[in-house]
């Protein structure tokens, strides 16, 4: 091999590596780009959603009063909770102007959290239904298992993810029959330990968003 060969083959190889570097470089910032659609970056989008809002079920307004006279039914779900040590209860005389000469006063049984209670119990994030939220567990994602290329909608760039997930930290209480029992949401709830399900992710200037992070 002449000199001149072997400097054309010597350029030939740092050709070579150079591309190789530049394909590798492309793709590590790929990867590192918050902004591109990868399902590592929906993923994180997702699990970082799930850390700040765990599994919850509605459970009404909180403080919760109920007639002391009233059906069983209306306050089952509360005793459930006051024995799992959620709630405490108190009696109280609700006072009401009289109609027609009758008394409308009656005895109310008022439910409110206790120090445990308060550390799983909160204001809804459904502005539907409002009242109050128990939460008892927490969701952690799997896998995407696959997602819409990104489109514009409504003047936002969107992704339909489709994921599969698992409960973790389940408080004790979501577990107990009684209480499942008294509060059939819960029980639907915390009965699917794992699953499939989807969300829409929004393209915000800091990356991927859960949808639902906008309308706050």
């Amino acid at each position: 091999m002449t000199d001149l060969q072997v400097t054309q083959h010597r350029a030939a190889r740092i050709k070579i590596a150079l591309a190789a570097i530049s394909g590798l470089s492309l793709t590590l910032m790929g990867c590192s780009d918050p902004k591109a659609a990868s399902k590592a970056n929906f993923r994180t989008a997702l699990q970082g959603w799930f850390d700040a809002h765990p599994e919850c079920v509605n459970i009404g307004q909180m403080p919760a009063t109920v007639r002391a006279d009233g059906s069983p039914a209306d306050r089952r779900g509360y005793e459930a909770l006051t024995a799992a040590g959620l709630l405490s209860v108190q009696k109280r005389r609700e006072n009401r102007p009289p109609v027609m000469g009758q008394d409308m006063s009656y005895d109310a049984l008022v439910y409110q959290p206790t120090d445990a209670g308060a550390k799983v119990i909160r204001k809804s994030d459904n502005t539907l239904l409002g009242g109050s939220d128990l939460c008892f567990a927490r969701r952690v994602v799997g896998e995407v298992t696959s997602f819409t290329e990104p489109a514009d909608v409504m003047g936002v760039r969107v992704s339909q993810v489709r994921y599969t997930y698992r409960l973790e930290d389940m408080e004790p209480w979501a577990g107990d029959t009684a209480v499942r029992a008294a509060l059939p949401s819960l029980a639907k709830a915390a009965g699917t330990e794992q699953g499939e399900d989807k969300a829409a992710l929004v393209l915000t200037s800091e990356g991927w968003q859960h949808e639902r992070s906008l309308s706050r």
